[in-house]
């Protein structure tokens, strides 16, 4: 009788499994952030001059309590497929300016609580640029967004407060047509932040500076499309076969924006 029943025992416990896995797969998380007396909060200050507009910035919270599905992919995308991983929130925080002064500032639990548990895993900010120079006067370009992880590692940042300076320039494609004269943004130089888990609560302060009067000029060469005649701010000239890389750790812009000229001929202009 036993060897009877096992069969159909066995196919309704897979049953019931499967039934709780996808059950698993469809359960949401609670969003709801309840920070406690003793979480960390972050404040935002983000100092930008004229012409400068920070965006909202996108925070990232991870559960350290509930699941939820994802979609993962390996090996190029060869294996894919659902599973539960801890769950993830992202929200969008608007930055207020101050009513005097160019900062801009934003508050935010770093443990944010609820049932979930939910804690601060990233940020990530940009900002909007609207150029003075007569080239591309009234333009506007997006910065590649600055991301800052929050992590409890070893060699993450434990310091409460914290300053950190982007200085940027412009970069003008000019064109055959002015009207199609195009602005981008290029930083001074590579920057990647450590991860940050702060010993109590805090403030981060990001200086946003663009030289706008330091600009370096590109156009397609007459008889090459594909090669480039640059022309940095101290009128020194160079080439290049990538519009896409001109500007990227430029050690005579570096030089340039550091010291406005003096002793940066040693840093010959690039031709690649």
């Amino acid at each position: 009788m036993k060897k009877k029943l096992s069969i159909p025992l066995l196919a309704l416990c897979f049953s019931m499994a499967s039934c709780t896995s996808a059950l698993d797969l469809d359960q949401k998380a609670d969003r709801t952030q309840s920070p406690s007396a003793n979480a960390r909060w972050l404040t935002l200050i983000v100092n930008a001059e004229a012409g400068v507009e920070p965006l909202p910035v996108t925070l990232a919270y991870e559960s350290e309590k509930c699941q939820e599905a994802r979609s993962y992919g390996v090996g190029g995308q060869s294996q894919s497929g659902t599973a539960l991983m801890r769950a993830l929130n992202f929200e969008k925080v608007n930055l207020v300016r101050e009513p005097a002064g160019d900062a801009y500032t934003a508050r935010f639990a770093i443990d944010a609580g609820g049932s979930c548990q939910w804690k601060l895993v990233s940020l990530e900010t940009s900002f909007k640029y609207k150029s003075r120079n007569p080239l591309v006067k009234g333009k506007e370009v997006i910065s590649n967004r600055n991301k800052f992880e929050f992590r409890s590692e070893k060699n993450s940042a434990r310091t409460p407060n914290v300053k950190m300076t982007y200085a940027y320039f412009p970069v003008i494609f000019i064109k055959d047509d002015p009207s199609k004269n195009e602005v981008r943004l290029r930083a001074k130089s590579l920057f990647y932040p450590p991860s940050f888990d702060p010993s109590a609560s805090g403030t981060m302060t990001l200086e946003l500076k663009v030289f706008d009067d330091m600009a370096m000029t590109v156009r397609a060469a007459p008889q090459d499309s594909h090669r480039y005649l640059v022309t940095y701010p101290d009128g020194a000239t160079g080439t290049s076969s990538s519009g896409d890389v001109v500007g990227v750790e430029d050690e005579r812009m570096q030089c340039l924006l550091s010291s406005g000229g003096a002793r940066c001929a040693q840093y010959g202009p690039r031709k690649n």
